[in-house]
């Protein structure tokens, strides 16, 4: 449950393909059974962006466990993409916190520092390689702005910061593929993930919806995620 919780360039200029605020509401069921419900809201502040994601267990699994998880990344884009700048995780289990990592980023430093949480209490700091860094939130964020920016390209690669660790993720796009979700028949842009320790993830990114991930699969053993959207809402006009 836990586990299942956590998953969720070209000619023209930056302003013209900036992300747009929106929220959108996702489901993540296991084995088929829903478990949770998570709200992702994404907020333009000047020239950075500022996105939250909140998920909670629900149905049958909130009677079982009571747990959530509040995320934060704040990111600015560059030529190269999306480049976090902070990023900040809570993960509660009846109401008492488990986890607490908050982190500053610098891809200019090549640098991930640690800041002081309760379960995070003392300062560390990750060297990275050049270029970019992305956080677990703005990770997809990044998929969708390079689909949309680079329609030609094939694979995509990320160095990923999570207050843990620095991990390099290989993203590939294969064919275009037509999916039934809620109802709808959507033509979407299929994304898989490769050299992933023989865990199994495809990601389908809808156009209508921001170049959005409208479906995510994944198996781990003899589990299967699923992390669907139930609605999405542009904020651009209020």
């Amino acid at each position: 449950m836990k586990t299942g919780l956590i998953l969720l360039l070209s000619l023209f200029s930056l302003s013209t393909h900036a992300f747009k605020p929106h929220t959108a509401n996702y489901q993540l069921s296991i084995n088929g059974l829903k478990i949770a419900e998570e709200v992702r809201t994404l907020h333009q502040l000047e020239d950075n962006y500022f996105y939250t994601a909140n998920a909670k267990t629900s149905g049958v699994a909130a009677l079982i466990k009571d747990y959530s998880i509040a995320a934060s990344s704040s990111f600015k884009l560059n030529a190269q993409g999306v480049d976090s700048i902070n990023y900040q995780i809570m993960e509660q289990e009846d109401k008492k916190v488990t986890r607490n990592n908050a982190i500053d980023i610098s891809s200019d430093n090549s640098t991930v520092i640690s800041t002081l949480t309760k379960t995070q209490p003392k300062i560390a700091t990750w060297k990275t390689k050049k270029g970019n860094i992305v956080d677990p939130l703005s990770l997809f964020l990044a998929l969708s702005y390079d689909i949309k920016q680079q329609p030609k390209k094939t694979e995509f690669n990320y160095q990923v910061a999570d207050g843990k660790s620095i991990n390099q993720h290989h993203y590939k796009k294969t064919n275009d593929q037509t999916i039934t979700l809620n109802g709808e028949t959507l033509n979407t842009i299929k994304i898989e993930r490769i050299k992933h320790e023989g865990k199994n993830m495809q990601a389908y990114f809808l156009p209508d919806y921001q170049y959005l991930p409208v479906l995510i699969e994944q198996t781990k053993g003899s589990r299967n995620y699923t992390y669907k959207i139930n609605n999405f809402e542009s904020l651009a006009a209020k």
